[in-house]
Parts: structure tokens; C-alpha cells; sequence
């Protein structure tokens, strides 16, 4: 059975580089974040259908801006780990 990964610490450092990275180019948080809610959208279709009527039960831009924003922080530590997970199964770390 598949199971989520367990988020190490150190996959803290790779979101923030993230969120810095956004925050520092004004074109590339709409561009990062839209790219994301693509490729979310394409790989877990029934989840975003679940997250996206979530999102629009808020009342304000602010509380779909924040719930939309966990949801990016709970997905990009688990796709991180998952990824690092596999580099170290595959180099045998």
C-alpha cells in the first residue's frame, strides 16, 4: 500500500527557497502558482475538484488566498519529499 511520505525537515529549506523565489520576481508567483494549480489539476483531477469547491465557500479573496496557500504548502512538502525519498532509494542513501 502506498502511504504519504513523511516530511523530513531539512524539505522545509527547498518550500521557502520556493516562497522566496516567488516573492522576489512580481511575474513569478502568478506564473509559479498557475503552473502548479495546472499540473495539481492533471495529476490529482478529484482532489482539486475537492479543494477548489473548498475555496469557494470562502467569503473573502484573503480566506481563498490562505486555504489556497496551505493547500500549495501541503502539496509542494509532499511531492518534495516524495521526490527526495526516490533520489535516495535510487542512490542508495
Amino acid at each position: 500500500m502506498n502511504k504519504l511520505p513523511y516530511v523530513q525537515k531539512d524539505i522545509k529549506y527547498s518550500i521557502y527557497r520556493s516562497v522566496k523565489e516567488m516573492n522576489e520576481s512580481p511575474e513569478g508567483k502568478p506564473t509559479y502558482l498557475k503552473k502548479f494549480w495546472a499540473e495539481f489539476k492533471e495529476e490529482q483531477p478529484h482532489l482539486a475538484a475537492i479543494i477548489i469547491n473548498e475555496i469557494e465557500a470562502f467569503h473573502t479573496a484573503e480566506q481563498m488566498g490562505a486555504f489556497a496557500h496551505g493547500v500549495w504548502l501541503c502539496w509542494a512538502a509532499l511531492k518534495s519529499q516524495a521526490e527526495a525519498d526516490e533520489m535516495n532509494r535510487d542512490w542508495g542513501t
